[in-house]
């Protein structure tokens, strides 16, 4: 290499590291034209270049270094990146099919051609290139993630093994705590759900563990851990997103309007047949556009849309589909419109994008249903809650405020059942004279605690049987196992099918005598489901709000009879309604009554409740906020 190009070079790596690329990549322009035979130049010109947005001047960079070098797979690796980045997955495939022909062993390689298979929807040509790299790579974190993603869809036993193979050497990051606090309620193995729950209560998360702190975040309200711990956790998770933040300006602004009605957005990416959309379509359909203009900000890929996002989108002023832009564009998006008010359904939950709440894109933000917990996020103003879903202790462990409708938080979705029942006691072979308790709720609700009162409710009412109804079929051995690990035999389980069309899962209720809730983490739509079908409720009352779901339902309803505020309390009430079946009709018959009654399950009602709540949000909201960590956040 000449000197001249030499000097061209260290011009390039000072700029470089002086963050100025635009003058490196001119620098690297010159090399290149003086040495153009040189692979390596034109690959790293490719990097600087795809670094500053410029893909499609990178691509040509990196196609000029694969023709110089063409066995060199680090071009062909870069353009599947940047095809992959661009969703256009074929694409992607073709240069990590290639770059993988050149190295079998690469594992960026390998595990990035299985990505691209997985977006094309061949998980069966993924699974075996993945497979391939966890024996290369047996400690690899992000290998073993790749892997366990693809195994969880349809062979959830397989993941589970791979986990416990991966566990023993694994070093404990924020993503292992977290992958493996979810997968022990796959296990009635409470020793390693204890280990993981301490470890989350006590990993100290940097500023890479946002995301997965997040998702503890979500994960504990399934777990019995102190109020203290919740606070200061969310508390964390706050200080490092404002670090992530870095001071930047709140994005929302405010220009006068000629209609003056109160301008509201609704964030999800569950505008689509979802419990959410269900919950809500009927409520935002509800509000008095005299008064409320209404948006809806979809964070669902368009590939996922169906019907009910169409009919959403019907319902609404304007429907901004948001799942192609990063969080500060889509905030940026959401700011143009100039909201009084945005509120999230999605908290913690799969999906959501708490960095685009970070910005601030209206001058209120309002967290609602996603997940019965906190964000915790200063940047969001107020969380829904009503009088009996949260104590007055809420905002001890909320960083949010709390905001309280004039009734039932939790939307009574009212669904008649359609169609054939999906299963009847001879096929499931249940004795007509035995007593039947539903918990049709997901694996990861079923804690010790709950499994435990279950088990003592089913050693007093011999003969009963505990109904589960998994959303598939081949999930109904983690269910054996978890509830085998804490004394209830499989032999006392019945599975009854789900078929995920709302009308029709209801009929599963026909062979339900009683409906178990769990705790810590009460029903919430589920509950709504087994009381539109007539059925009792037993809850047991806490204190945070995931605790206490089940009874703000109920107590609104006007039923108090089924809610405990004890363990002996809980298992006397399901024992009560099994033994005495005049009790049990008649509280049946009073359910069925109080529905309509109660006003719960009117949706033009629950958006009215709403519309009071937002004017009262948009005169109590929060103060500017301070940027100095050191200074209080004035409520």
């Amino acid at each position: 290499m000449t000197p001249q190009a030499e000097a061209l070079l260290r011009s390039a790596a000072a700029a470089v590291a002086a963050d100025d690329l635009g003058s490196a990549i001119a620098r690297y322009e010159e090399v290149v034209a003086l040495v153009p035979q040189r692979a390596d130049l034109r690959y790293n010109l490719g990097a600087l270049l795809k670094k500053s947005g410029a893909s499609e001047r990178a691509q040509a960079a990196f196609r000029d270094a694969e023709r110089l070098r063409p066995a060199w797979p680090a071009p062909a690796l870069a353009l599947g990146h940047i095809a992959f980045e661009g969703e256009r997955y074929d694409d992607a495939r073709a240069h990590f099919g290639r770059a993988l022909g050149l190295a079998p062993d690469s594992i960026e390689a390998r595990c990035n051609l299985a990505l691209a298979l997985d977006k094309l929807d061949r998980p069966d040509e993924a699974r075996p290139l993945l497979e391939r790299a966890r024996v290369l790579a047996p400690r690899d974190e992000a290998v073993f993630l790749a892997l366990r993603t693809i195994l969880l869809r349809d062979r959830p036993e397989d993941a589970l093994q791979d986990l416990l193979r991966f566990l023993p050497t694994a070093q404990v990051t924020a993503k292992l705590i977290v992958t493996a606090l979810r997968a022990s309620r796959q296990l009635g193995d409470d020793p390693l759900e204890r280990k993981y729950l301490d470890l989350a209560l006590s990993f100290a998360y940097g500023s890479d563990d946002v995301e997965s702190l997040a998702s503890v975040i979500a994960t504990l309200q399934y777990f019995d851990v102190a109020i203290a711990d919740v606070r200061r956790l969310l508390h964390r998770y706050d200080e490092l997103q404002q670090a992530r933040l870095g001071g930047a300006a709140p994005l929302h602004r405010r220009r006068a309007r000629a209609d003056g009605r109160m301008r509201i957005g609704y964030l999800s990416a569950d505008f689509r047949i979802h419990v959410m959309g269900l919950l809500m379509h009927g409520i935002i359909g509800q509000h008095d556009r005299t008064a409320f203009s209404v948006r809806a900000y979809s964070l669902v890929p368009e590939r996922d849309e169906d019907g009910m996002t169409g009919h959403i989108r019907s319902l609404v002023d304007g429907f901004v589909p948001l799942g192609k832009l990063d969080d500060l564009a889509a905030a940026e998006r959401i700011a143009e419109d100039d909201l009084d008010i945005l509120v999230d359904l999605m908290g913690h939950t799969a999906g959501s994008r708490p960095g685009l709440l970070l910005r601030k894109p209206a001058p209120v933000i309002i967290s609602h249903l996603g997940l019965h917990g906190a964000i915790g996020l200063r940047q969001v103003d107020f969380k829904l809650t009503d009088p009996l879903a949260d104590t007055e202790s809420a905002p001890e462990y909320c960083v949010e405020a709390p905001l309280r409708l004039a009734g039932c938080v939790m939307p009574f979705f009212h669904a008649a059942p359609e169609g054939k029942s999906l299963a009847d006691r001879r096929q499931l072979s249940i004795d007509d004279s035995a007593i039947v308790f539903g918990a049709f709720t997901n694996l990861l609700k079923l804690s010790p605690h709950c499994l435990a009162l279950w088990r003592s409710i089913l050693e007093r009412v011999p003969g009963s049987r505990l109904a589960f109804s998994p959303t598939r079929d081949f999930d109904r051995a983690a269910y054996v196992r978890r509830a085998a690990g804490f004394g209830i035999p499989a032999e006392r389980l019945v599975f009854v099918p789900m078929t995920g069309h709302v009308p029709t899962d209801r009929t599963r209720y026909s062979i339900v005598d009683i409906a178990l809730d769990t705790t810590p983490y009460t029903g919430g739509d589920t509950t709504v489901a087994a009381l539109d079908s007539g059925v009792p409720v037993v809850t047991l009352k806490g204190t945070r709000q995931a605790e206490r779901m089940g009874y703000s339902i109920l107590a609104h309803l006007g039923v108090h009879d089924t809610v405990a505020t004890t363990d002996d309390e809980y298992v006397a009430i399901a024992c009560r309604l099994a033994d005495d079946a005049a009790y049990r009709a008649s509280l049946a018959a009073r359910i069925r009554e109080r529905i309509p009654a109660s006003g719960i399950a009117d949706p033009a009602r629950y958006a009215r409740q709403l519309e009071q709540a937002y004017r009262e949000a948009m005169r109590s909201r929060r103060a500017p906020l301070v940027q100095d960590p050191g200074d209080a956040v004035p409520l």
